[in-house]
């Protein structure tokens, strides 16, 4: 029988740190590629955990890397950093100082989950094999940190041979675990449609050139640009997240921006999606007498988990947590980027569940109201460096 590595576990210390580490980070939210203050954190708390600090290839971020005392493969841990522009209403203790800005998205607990798995990894360092490369990434919600790093020399400097990285998910119970082998989650494109049209005062203008009417029509039809694309069971979808103009309650608008985002599963159908939106701008524009442009603002590839590195993760993540570890059924149209280093490594993306246990109703990510079970975080730390172990030996 394959002897195993036993898995490394963080102790007391390291899990209360992490739950400080988090709150100190929510305290102190930064968005994409301004998070100076989180990076400085970040490179500070490696340095004394004795970690070799490498040269972040941007100006946000950080990378540190761990030797293991005995051979074995190189495992790269990922978190994302930053926090998303958006007011907080959550009403915890350790509510954002930061006005208009606030990690709705977790990404100050992933952040310290990590820190806390290099801590756990760092004090048995002798005892593992391989080695370990620890990557906290900018700008995840731009979708544009990790192209960023990678267009920068990332893996022209490392060479990793497996990668790892979770998403805390409120709607999931603490401590659970999913994941998928293969396509888990779509790629996405954020877009921004701006109409143009004469203008006009509100008591006198038609349908003629009226913005107004043309936004709705839109909007009303967007969700048919994705009608019938489908893969696994599951539907590509299309939504609009902010709608700005140069009206006014009596006049009319000449200018209308609106900003969304497309997710689609595969090229085949990200190409006939767009072509289907430039159709409906088209028509918007016969119909109203309008102009339509589309513009792709940012976005990412699908997130395609590696089978045989999902494989070791979820049978690290069984033994730590048994019926808890379970396997996503069809994908998900919600989008990452580590999506775009996957496409260079085998590795794995997981959810752990953070389902917030003192509330009936639980938002959801990306909302001012977010909230999850910090109760969490030792499983999240666990299955990172428990896996990172086993992957540095390839173990399944």
């Amino acid at each position: 029988m394959k002897r195993v590595t036993e898995l490394p576990a963080p102790t007391d210390a390291v899990l209360d740190e992490v739950i400080d580490t988090r709150r100190h980070l929510h305290r102190h939210p930064e968005v994409g590629f301004e998070e100076f203050e989180t990076s400085k954190l970040i490179e500070a708390r490696l340095a004394a955990l004795g970690l070799t600090v490498h040269d972040c290839p941007t100006e946000t971020g950080a990378v540190a890397s761990l030797e293991g005392g005995r051979p074995g493969r190189t495992v790269m841990l990922r978190a994302d950093i930053d926090a998303l522009p958006i007011r907080e209403e959550s009403g915890v203790e350790f509510v954002s100082l930061n006005d208009g800005r606030m990690h709705a998205c977790g990404h100050d607990s992933h952040t310290a989950m990590l820190l806390g798995a290099a801590r756990t990894l760092a004090e048995r360092a002798e005892s593992l094999p391989g080695r370990y490369l620890f990557v906290f990434q900018p700008a995840e919600e731009i979708v544009e940190g990790a192209k960023a790093m990678i267009e920068k020399g990332f893996f022209d400097a490392h060479h990793p041979d497996a990668a790892l990285a979770l998403h805390v998910t409120p709607f999931l119970d603490a401590g659970a675990i999913v994941m998928k082998p293969g396509l888990q989650w779509g790629g996405s494109d954020a877009f921004e449609v701006h109409l143009r049209g004469p203008g006009g005062h509100g008591g006198l203008i038609r349908r003629e050139g009226n913005l107004m009417s043309a936004q709705a029509f839109l909007l009303e039809r967007l969700h048919t640009i994705v009608d019938g694309l489908e893969t696994e069971g599951a539907q590509a979808h299309a939504s609009v997240g902010d709608l700005r103009t140069d009206g006014l309650w009596n006049v009319v608008p000449r200018r209308v921006w609106i900003y969304g985002s497309v997710r689609t599963f595969t090229k085949e159908q990200r190409a006939e999606a767009l072509q289907r939106f430039h159709d409906l701008l088209t028509e918007t524009g016969t119909e109203f007498g309008i102009t339509a442009e589309l513009k792709l603002v940012h976005g990412t590839v699908p997130m395609i988990n590696d089978p045989s590195v999902t494989d070791t993760v979820m049978a690290t993540a069984q033994e730590l947590v048994g019926a808890k570890a379970a396997l996503q059924g069809a994908p998900m149209t919600v989008s990452d980027d580590m999506a775009e280093f996957l496409l260079h490594v085998p590795g794995c993306y997981f959810s752990l569940g953070a389902r917030p246990r003192n509330l009936e109703v639980v938002p959801s990510l990306h909302m001012a109201t977010m909230q999850i079970d910090e109760a969490a975080f030792e499983t999240g730390v666990k299955v990172m460096a428990g896996s990172a172990a086993r992957l540095a030996r390839n173990e399944a």
